[in-house]
């Protein structure tokens, strides 16, 4: 059978780059990683490098062009990325550093007194997103802002550095916390509060909308089709539709660094929360989407791997080494369900949903002398179980019953996880998808863009049947009491934190 590339859809994440060649069908004919750090030169800052991704593009599509799957075929090119982390140009268009990343927390006390000021629900201003860090910059650093003449972010930078595009779409603009939600246009009122003129915001179009092709030289160097269509693209939160398909009912769990927990609305169906807990998304249509986001899911157990576990594990196996990650998960497996009592709280960047906090900390409660590594390390795959569980309980409370409960990204494939999910949360599991979840929106907004296909009904015949994890209803018992003790804990955690917290209640309706 002879292979065809179509679409050519690039993913920029936090610490690694993903180029996907997609064929007409949706099928998958090869995929290249590359990984970049990110720096952190004080505690709580992050800071990327926008040259770092573009050399990460460039190195995969470089990649891709092994096994005669030439990219001269390629008919569309749409990118997405991690979102909130603006990428200041100047006059030139060259990038004035820094690039302070989504999870940078400096900008913690410039989030509370622009809440204060503007009175926004949490979702819609937090201390991730873009504007509290460019009033930080306006303040300590005027010296970069004066030279800032463009504002995109990393998917909007690459499609920028390959078609000389300048443009963005709805998800960056709501992610930016520089939008008005109720007209979908940019807030110039508060871009003002930075000092920042309103041209240098980009001009906002639909995500599927054709903007340009490859510029020549660029085309030539990649060995990309001149005439590819190159699509405006969208923003990681794409994974909310891309895990599975959206049904009223089904919750669909994105497992990554972080978790975006959502469930699709019906036509004219409410999800109200006083509290804002969770709230509704409306800039991916045809789509309404109600759920929110966990903030250091995965990453924790990243954390508790090269913190806790990895240069101690000979002393627990009596072996010379130490774990890889996997073996790490494994070892926890083998330790009782509950943790022997040990809890721990998942807030390690402080939390979004549903606590929308940055000073909210996390922690292990119920050590005791006999617990050793393992039981740490299963504690914290069980914890983002419960947090997991609690926004599946606020769905019950607003009125939204779950139905089903499908898992997706790359914390499926972690050992054990998605089974520890489904027996805290008294769920069977749908795995539909693992790891390509926002990379086949891509392909199915080129289809319609190509085509004038309808994306959703692209989107959906990208599915294959699901894989079942079946909970284990003899475990319950033990999850509920752990489950118990972390909600206790947590609304402890909360309290605590409250004097000084980023967190807001609903002083605006969900969009």
């Amino acid at each position: 059978m002879v292979l065809h590339p179509a679409v050519l859809a690039a993913d920029a994440g936090t610490s690694s780059l993903k180029a996907v060649l997609y064929d007409r069908e949706g099928r998958i004919l090869r995929v290249a990683v590359r990984r970049y750090a990110y720096s952190t030169p004080e505690p709580g800052w992050a800071e990327g490098d926008p040259e770092a991704w573009w050399t990460a593009f460039r190195d995969a599509v470089h990649e891709l062009q092994a096994d005669g799957l030439g990219l001269d075929q390629v008919e569309a090119v749409a990118f997405t990325g991690q979102m909130h982390s603006a990428v200041l140009l100047d006059a030139a268009h060259r990038v004035v550093p820094p690039t302070i990343l989504w999870l940078d927390r400096r900008a913690a006390a410039e989030t509370e007194e622009l809440q204060a000021k503007l009175r926004l629900p949490s979702y819609q201003l937090n201390s991730t997103y873009t504007l509290p860090k460019l009033l930080w910059l306006s303040r300590r650093r005027p010296d970069i802002m004066e030279q800032v003449r463009t504002i995109l972010w990393p998917k909007d930078y690459l499609r920028f550095r390959l078609s000389g595009s300048i443009n963005t779409d709805l998800t960056e603009c709501g992610g930016a916390a520089l939008l008005d939600w109720r007209t979908r246009t940019w807030s110039q009122e508060y871009l003002a509060l930075t000092g920042l003129h309103p041209s240098v915001l980009p001009p906002i179009l639909p995500a599927g909308e054709v903007v340009g092709r490859p510029l020549p030289g660029v085309a030539a160097e990649l060995g990309i089709n001149p005439k590819a269509r190159i699509i405006n693209g969208v923003g990681d939160v794409a994974a909310l539709i891309g895990g599975a398909p959206p049904r009223p009912g089904r919750v669909v769990g994105s497992l990554g660094s972080s978790s975006m927990i959502f469930m699709a609305l019906a036509p004219g169906q409410e999800a109200n929360d006083p509290a804002s807990r969770l709230y509704v998304y409306p800039f991916l249509p045809p789509y309404r989407l109600a759920g929110g986001v966990s903030s250091t899911t995965g990453a924790s157990l990243v954390w508790m791997h090269q913190q806790v576990l990895r240069a101690q594990s000979a002393e627990l196996n009596g072996e010379a080494g130490s774990w890889t990650f996997e073996q790490a998960m494994q070892q926890a497996l083998k330790t009782p369900p509950g943790s022997d009592g040990l809890v721990f709280l998942p807030y390690l960047a402080g939390e979004r949903s549903p606590y929308w906090s940055d000073n909210i900390r996390a922690g292990f409660y119920g050590l005791r002398l006999a617990h050793d590594r393992r039981h740490m390390l299963r504690a914290a795959m069980e914890g983002i179980a419960y947090s997991l569980r609690h926004l599946l309980d606020i769905y019950e409370e607003m009125g939204l019953p779950v139905e089903e409960l499908a898992l997706a990204g790359g914390g499926t494939k972690t050992p054990g996880l998605v089974q520890i999910i489904a027996d805290v949360c008294g769920q069977d599991a749908a795995v539909y998808t693992e790891e390509e979840t926002v990379t086949r929106v891509l392909f199915a907004l080129c289809r319609q863009a190509l085509d004038g296909a309808d994306m959703a009904s692209v989107l959906e015949s990208t599915f294959e049947p699901p894989a079942w994890i079946t909970r284990r209803p003899h475990l319950a018992a033990a999850y509920d009491a752990g489950y118990a003790t972390y909600r206790h804990f947590s609304e402890f955690a909360a309290r605590e934190a409250a004097p000084h917290s980023a967190s807001s209640t609903a002083d605006g309706a969900a969009g």
